[in-house]
């Protein structure tokens, strides 16, 4: 039997231990009302290093996990706080336990898993107002964060339709059937700009689109579409482009090379400029006889 001496002696050091256990729980709690979470963290430690082997204490793995939120250390404080055996807990201890692991999940934008934590503390206790709250700002972040998710999901397709007919513009923007630099949707026009795909300028039966000279003029529209053939030239200002046009500068003479002048022949300007150069002539040679003949006549006399 074990004499009373040695029960006295074993319940003094369970004290001492105690004392040494509650002291390093009271630094660390005063460094955390003062912000200082580091040291309160260093207290809390040294508190449960006091403890016996088995045994445990609540409120210094509960403050240490507290310690390590306030760092921002999510990942210690999450496996601090399930680390605590919830076997011989209270109610409402284990609510307090469940209700901060919740918070630490919101920290970490895990909202289901917070959600479900924060109702797991209410089934534990039922009137904790403060998780009730948590609950409701968790579960109405997860509403917003699903709306955001359909709304990119609407975007992303919307998004895709919109690459989609870019795509397809920029295709037939580059089909051009007869090669003449005019893409075909733009051929496929009439002159106010409306789908006509069997506009036929020349009606020779070839739609322009496949026509290489639309206004059968002898120029290949390819040289009268000009420098942008996305908006082919319109010399005039008619509307109608000069590709399609017979008559491009409306200057009363046909565009076709067939009634231009020949490099052989000479333009009516030109034929103008030469007559009236003779006539200009003529008029100086008679000018001249004219004068000779009112001259007075001289007496010549030799030298012999």
């Amino acid at each position: 039997m074990r004499s009373l001496l040695s029960i006295l002696m074993i319940l003094i050091a369970a004290q001492a231990f105690g004392q040494k256990e509650r002291k390093h729980i009271r630094s660390g709690n005063d460094e955390y009302k003062e912000g200082k979470f580091i040291e309160s963290e260093i207290e809390y430690k040294k508190a449960l290093d006091k403890l016996k082997e088995g045994k445990s204490s609540f409120e210094a793995e509960f403050n240490l996990g507290d310690a390590y939120f306030k760092q921002e250390k999510y990942e210690e404080a999450l496996n601090q706080f399930k680390s605590i055996n919830q076997e011989n807990l209270s109610k409402e201890q284990k609510a307090e336990v469940l209700h901060n692991i919740g918070n630490v999940h919101l920290a970490k934008k895990e909202i289901d898993k917070a959600i479900a934590s924060y109702k797991q503390s209410l089934r534990n206790n039922p009137l904790d107002n403060e998780t009730r709250y948590n609950l409701i700002a968790a579960m109405k972040m997860k509403e917003q964060q699903d709306q955001n998710k359909d709304q990119n999901k609407d975007q992303n397709k919307d998004q895709n339709k919109d690459q989609n007919k870019d795509q397809q513009n920029q295709d037939q923007n580059k089909q051009d059937s007869d090669g003449d630099g005019i893409p075909d949707n733009k051929e496929q026009q009439d002159n106010k700009g409306n789908k006509s795909e069997q506009e036929d300028t020349d009606g020779d039966g070839v739609p322009d689109y496949q026509d290489k000279d639309s206004d059968n003029d002898g120029i290949p529209d390819k040289q009268e579409a000009g420098e942008n053939p996305n908006q082919p030239k319109d010399s005039d200002g008619d509307g109608i482009p000069d590709y399609r046009d017979t008559d491009s500068n409306n200057d009363g003479t046909p565009d076709s090379p067939e009634q231009q002048p020949q490099d052989d022949q000479i333009s009516k300007e030109a034929a103008q400029r030469i007559l009236n150069a003779l006539n200009q002539d003529e008029q100086e040679l008679q000018d001249e006889k004219r004068k000779i003949k009112a001259a007075p006549s001289k007496n010549i006399e030799k030298n012999w």
